[in-house]
């Protein structure tokens, strides 16, 4: 049976749907786009206030490494 443009049976596939392998690459490219937009969306909010994700402890009660007894075998 010749396949002709009005023949029911003869239906071309969508263009849309795609193979398999079409559609696991879509959205594998999905899944890294959400994560980069993720990520985008991070960095932009500790760029505008970068002082808020920080423990208070890390930079209020800044020692030195002598106080702390970490270089008590240091050369004097």
């Amino acid at each position: 049976v010749a396949c002709s443009p009005h023949h029911p049976i003869c239906v071309s596939p969508p263009l849309v749907g795609g193979d398999a392998e079409q559609r696991t690459a879509f959205a594998f490219v999905g899944l890294l786009m959400l994560f980069l937009v993720f990520l985008l969306v991070r960095c932009f909010r500790i760029l505008l206030d970068p002082y808020s994700r920080m423990p208070s402890s890390s930079w209020t009660e800044h020692k030195e490494g002598t106080e702390r007894g970490q270089f008590d075998y240091a050369l004097v």
